[in-house]
């Protein structure tokens, strides 16, 4: 199921926390929404859940017009917020009753639906304790449980995995994999290790922006490198792009006895044809280095560059 996103802005006072964001997403996959914590990833959230109002912009969701059609929206989501509701004094599978009666769930499978929720979150064992009396990895998995219900197209998952073991968390994972061969998910995090595992796209958010939108898969490894030599920059620059090409070579910093440059996009021999053509000019080779193409490498960059055009 579609979800539209156009030129979403959300105000407190005169903060604005969400700031002109777009995006389209498509069903059968896990978007992750990352960024440093106050970044508006919340904030974008309960708005797409309808729990907080735009102060500008259009959010369509299967259609439906979040702002004019709440409850046609409401129909179609399951939601885990940050913070869950209270509910302590609830039991596990009398918190999950009550809900499935306020989704809607007809009575003759109600329980069969909220027994396919407890056992998807790992929840059997404690169906009869108190929320208030569970762990917090507990108690956040009665919150996704509770999203699960009525296995909805599409999921708004507001950090999903805080508070959970390691093997929780893997749990989690294989919970949100089968959940998308159905569904739409978009999660929230700021522990990019978590959205690599399991994310097949991620939005970047800073300071209410959307400043990044990438696939996981182009973050694979392209054999690119930097290189610091002892050699005259200019020189150095001229006959590595004849090696190499031009479009492949970047100044990253010198002076006037170092210049690092970073080789972008070539093989294994190329990178030891480098070397070889530096050696063989007695230009001192200091660092050859590797350039990661993870997840954390690209949020590094993208902030960083940031930083450089604020500055």
């Amino acid at each position: 199921m579609s979800i539209v996103v156009r030129d979403l802005r959300r105000d407190f006072g005169a903060l604005r926390a969400v700031d002109g964001v777009s995006f389209d997403l498509s069903s059968g996959a896990i978007i992750g929404l990352i960024g440093p914590n106050g970044s508006g990833k919340s904030t974008i959230l309960r708005m797409l859940a309808t729990f907080l109002r735009p102060s500008a912009g259009q959010i369509f969701i299967g259609g439906h017009d979040a702002v004019r059609d709440p409850a046609g929206v409401r129909r179609l989501i399951g939601y885990l917020p940050e913070e869950l509701p209270a509910y302590s004094d609830a039991r596990v599978d009398e918190f999950l009753e009550f809900r499935a009666r306020l989704k809607g769930i007809a009575r003759k499978v109600r329980r069969m639906e909220i027994d396919r929720c407890l056992a998807a979150c790992d929840l059997v064992a404690v169906r009869r304790r108190l929320l208030g009396k569970l762990s917090q990895g507990y108690r956040r998995r009665a919150g996704l449980a509770d999203a699960l219900l009525t296995s909805p197209p599409v999921l708004l998952l507001d950090e999903p995995t805080i508070g959970l073991d390691p093997l929780q968390v893997r749990q989690t994972r294989e919970v949100l994999r089968a959940a998308s061969a159905h569904a739409t998910i978009l999660l929230s995090t700021h522990l990019l290790p978590e959205a690599q595992a399991v994310c097949d796209r991620v939005l970047m958010v800073v300071k209410g922006k959307l400043v990044s939108d990438v696939k996981l898969h182009q973050l694979e490894p392209d054999g690119s490198f930097e290189i610091t030599v002892r050699a005259p920059q200019a020189e150095c620059v001229a006959r590595l792009r004849a090696v190499v090409g031009a479009q492949a070579v970047e100044v990253v910093r010198g002076d006037a006895e170092w210049v690092t440059l970073q080789i972008r996009g070539t093989s294994e021999a190329a990178r030891e044809q480098v070397v070889r053509f530096c050696v063989a000019r007695d230009w001192g080779v200091r660092e050859l280095r590797t350039i990661e193409n993870d997840l954390e490498s690209h949020f590094v960059r993208v902030t960083l560059g940031l930083h450089k055009e604020a500055a």
